[in-house]
């Protein structure tokens, strides 16, 4: 796989347009061409008088010795989650949003049947239960904008960021793709899926998961662990009022910061934790024409989508103040 990198486009072309040019531009016979593919995308707007997207682009060809001068590149592989499963119970992970869908969905990608525990409801209902809110006021406290399955990043746009550097960043990338995400996240800089495809892409993980095996238990709080010689052998729910005990020798927390129940419990067993600094946040509104004047400026004729921004600061005393999660076009929420 060889990639093209650094093609300024000053227009707003189709996808097979911007092939053309960066064939051109690379001096690659169209008969050598196997495959063809967007690998990155930004808008370059430094100078507002040159406002710009820059692409780079890979391109699989028959023979890459007749073009040594362009650069050579893996092709990705997602990387394999190997797991060793000896247990005779299935392993139970409590919560559904990022964390524990994709562990559940790694589990039955690797023959294991895992049992989701949720005390929020499916994203369906949920997304029902937020509208309600929205036009009402009327909170569900299990299963709002906050909680339930699909996690609040559900309901915040479904933005995809992050300050790591992992292979597994492409690998979930890659799996929101096959369950329905639009192939543009794949490259995009600032990728986001958004809440309206996102609710029908979780349904989709979560089918998946259960065709494989997987259980899911919604409405379902985790009241208890039951520990013997340092090891997890029972874990005890409710629902409906109804305490249900399930025997398992493993389970993943992926309860988010605000299970403050279950931290209790978790301390009062005398198991480790370990206490991590948090975040108070402040929403800020912004007029949109406002942060597209001053990121993009009033020349530009490109059609380009709602700006953003980042902003940080950082005092003597350690302590910073930082933008978090801007939601273009509709709300920047400013987090200290």
């Amino acid at each position: 796989m060889l990639r093209i990198n650094d093609i300024k486009i000053r227009k707003d072309l189709s996808e097979p347009e911007i092939f053309e040019i960066a064939i051109e531009k690379s001096h690659i016979k169209r008969e050598d061409i196997v495959s063809l593919k967007i690998a990155k995308k930004s808008i370059d707007a430094r100078k507002k008088d040159d406002v710009h997207y820059t692409y780079s682009i890979d391109i699989e060809v028959k023979d890459e010795k007749k073009y040594r001068k362009l650069e050579k590149i893996k092709k990705f592989e997602i990387p394999t989650i190997k797991t060793k499963n000896t247990s005779t119970t299935r392993p139970i992970i409590v919560g559904a949003g990022p964390a524990g869908l994709f562990a559940a969905l790694t589990l039955v990608q690797n023959n294991c049947k895992p049992i989701i525990i949720e005390q929020g409801q499916s994203v369906e209902e949920r997304k029902k239960n937020v509208e309600l809110f929205l036009k009402t006021g009327k909170l569900n406290t299990s299963s709002n904008v906050q909680f339930g399955e699909g996690g609040a990043g559900t309901f915040s746009d479904g933005k995809l960021t992050t300050g790591i550097n992992s292979p597994f960043c492409q690998k979930v990338l890659e799996e929101f793709v096959h369950f329905g995400a639009p192939k543009q996240i794949l490259y995009l800089s600032k990728p986001h899926i958004g809440t309206d495809n996102l609710v029908n892409i979780i349904k989709n993980m979560r089918q998946y998961i259960i065709s494989n095996g997987g259980t899911f238990l919604f409405n379902t709080k985790v009241v208890d662990f039951e520990i013997d010689n340092k090891h997890i052998v029972s874990v005890r729910t409710l629902h409906n009022n109804v305490e249900e005990t399930i025997k398992t020798d493993n389970v993943i927390l992926a309860i988010g910061h605000s299970s403050r129940d279950t931290f209790e419990k978790l301390y009062e067993k005398g198991l480790f934790i370990e206490a991590k600094n948090f975040s108070v946040g402040v929403r800020i509104e912004h007029l949109q024409t406002l942060i597209n004047q001053s990121q993009y400026g009033t020349i530009t004729k490109l059609n380009l989508p709602p700006a953003e921004y980042k902003l940080a600061y950082h005092s003597d005393n350690g302590r910073s103040c930082y933008t978090f999660c801007m939601c273009p076009g509709r709300y920047s929420h400013g987090f200290f």
